[in-house]
């Protein structure tokens, strides 16, 4: 008898594990969330089990506008003209062509400072002139370091600030979609400003759009409307893809715009199976969060061994286990029995 008990208890503590451990509803996170800190995200997705694909535009490589510029310099103060002069001017077609991005206001003066110098060193007072012109138009309060230039260098400079004195400085204001942030000479701008009359160069970068730049010869208050091309999310097709490559049976959707979240729970052949709509304005991932943690948690099913079935089950074999011997016991006793069974009280 207690052999047959002991082996029933290790056959129902194998059958009935201690814990069972449940698998997300997806296996993969999908996101697409522009100018979001999604790591509390990511945390959620990976403790419940889940993989991360982030497919929110990154920043693109550094503009070599800033090198250039400075290897122009150093090219001038070794005498080496020529390297100079082809420097600075590629400077200036970047800058031309990108708004001054990734530029100070300093670093910008510097570029005009120092092609109005090459342009004295060539003898050309015409075109020195106007560079001169152009480094203080974008910076005009610009103080010279007497250690950097010579005397007749910040003699010349303060010539040219005089002349700009007596120019009109009409407004300029950039209009930019939402979500970007313009740069007038290098410096932040929000609103119209004032500017003196002149060339100008203007930059706008966004988190779901292209950078975009332009060149601005302000005579006028004038408006310049940024085209910055926007980047589009991937389709529900591109994340399907992406979820069959990485094997995954399900997965969840994140689309973040306008300051809401759209998160979905798509199945591996591109069913809907939930949705949900929460707001992440100021950048506030808690409800983007918790819905992901939602939506990756496992239903809540009653497993097999929770089953009054399996239960019922089990009682029988354990009875069975204590019935079997006992009816044994009595079938090969010989000796005559008598049991008396009165209605309401113990046996």
């Amino acid at each position: 008898m207690r052999g047959t008990l002991a082996t029933l208890v290790i056959a129902w503590a194998v059958l009935v594990p201690a814990t069972v451990l449940a698998r997300p509803k997806a296996d993969l996170v999908i996101a697409w969330a522009p100018g979001i800190d999604l790591a509390p995200v990511e945390a959620a997705a990976r403790d419940a089990g889940a993989a991360v694909l982030d497919r929110s535009p990154r920043p693109g490589p550094r503009l070599e506008t800033v090198a250039l510029i400075k290897r122009g310099m150093a090219a001038f103060d070794a005498l080496q003209l020529d390297d100079a002069a082809r420097l600075l001017g590629d400077a200036k077609a970047e800058i031309d062509r990108t708004g001054a991005a990734e530029l100070t206001e300093t670093e910008l003066s510097d570029l005009f400072l120092y092609r109005g110098l090459l342009a004295i060193q060539r003898e050309n007072p015409t075109a020195a002139w106007d560079e001169l012109v152009a480094a203080l138009t974008v910076a005009p309060t610009r103080v010279l370091d007497p250690a950097r230039f010579a005397p007749k260098v910040a003699a010349e400079l303060d010539r040219v600030r005089k002349t700009l004195e007596t120019r009109p400085r009409p407004m300029l204001r950039v209009d930019v979609p939402d979500g970007c942030k313009a740069r007038v000479d290098g410096a932040v701008t929000s609103g119209p400003q004032p500017h003196l009359l002149g060339t100008h160069w203007v930059s706008v970068t966004c988190t779901a759009h292209q950078p975009w730049g332009t060149r601005v010869e302000l005579g006028a208050d004038t408006t310049v409307v940024a085209r910055n091309t926007p980047i589009a999310p991937p389709t529900g097709d591109e994340m399907l893809i992406q979820a069959r490559t990485a094997g995954a049976s399900a997965f969840v959707a994140i689309e973040v715009a306008g300051g809401f979240a759209v998160v979905r729970l798509v199945a591996a052949d591109g069913r809907e199976l939930d949705r949900r709509t929460v707001s992440v304005k100021g950048g506030d991932v808690v409800p983007l969060t918790e819905s992901v943690r939602a939506l990756l948690a496992p239903e809540d099913k009653q497993r097999w061994y929770q089953s009054k079935w399996v239960w019922a089950a089990g009682a029988a074999l354990l009875a069975a286990a204590v019935l079997v011997p006992i009816t044994a016991a009595v079938a090969s006793d010989k000796t005559q029995s008598t049991f008396v069974t009165k209605v309401g009280n113990p046996w």
